[in-house]
């Protein structure tokens, strides 16, 4: 558990604040808890306060890759990291990140939120879970993809068995939590 004066976290509160209102309305769009919407903006980017340059327009995840699709370069062309923004949309994985308006906070959480839908959904639809438990499944989803997901339950596996430090999930609603106690409900 995060402590309550955690330094860093109440710098993030204090950055996803400017946010407020778009993070109620998309938790609200998406069906989601605000604070988990919170967390996952924690975990993926310190509410920009982690990203180069510090802010909604930053970028992160530097870590070179393979060449995929038509990058043939091990970070993308543009010389930004691979995730995109606040809540990280990932260069590879989604054209938004490529070519959408990923620098706005509104389009950025938006999008983020619908990835997070829809990995609820493709979960639902294939694998019978508790309501808590299908929360806990669309975060992991959100950052090794549904399918992985799946797999790891299907196979028996911890829901964060796939995903980056085999936590996600479980830190995205410790950070939840946190922020939950701290006025987003």
């Amino acid at each position: 558990n995060l402590d309550a004066d955690d330094s860093s976290m109440l710098s993030q509160l204090q950055a996803a604040q400017q946010y407020r209102n778009i993070i109620l309305s998309a938790a609200s769009r998406f069906n989601f808890p605000p604070s988990v919407i919170c967390g996952i903006g924690s975990r993926e980017s310190h509410w920009g306060l982690a990203l180069k340059p510090q802010g909604p327009a930053g970028t992160g995840d530097f870590g070179k890759r393979g060449a995929r699709a038509a990058r043939t370069t091990a970070l993308p062309p543009d010389g930004g990291g691979f995730g995109r923004g606040l809540l990280q949309i990932d260069y590879d994985w989604h054209e938004f990140a490529r070519t959408g308006n990923w620098r706005s906070p509104q389009d950025n959480i938006l999008y983020g939120c619908q990835v997070l839908s829809q990995g609820r959904q493709f979960l639902q639809q294939r694998i019978n879970l508790a309501p808590a438990d299908l929360l806990q499944a669309a975060v992991a989803a959100y950052n090794c993809g549904a399918t992985a997901t799946l797999g790891a339950l299907q196979a028996g596996l911890d829901v964060d068995a796939k995903t980056t430090g085999a936590d996600y999930s479980s830190d995205v609603l410790n950070r939840a939590g946190w922020f939950q106690q701290n006025g987003w409900a």
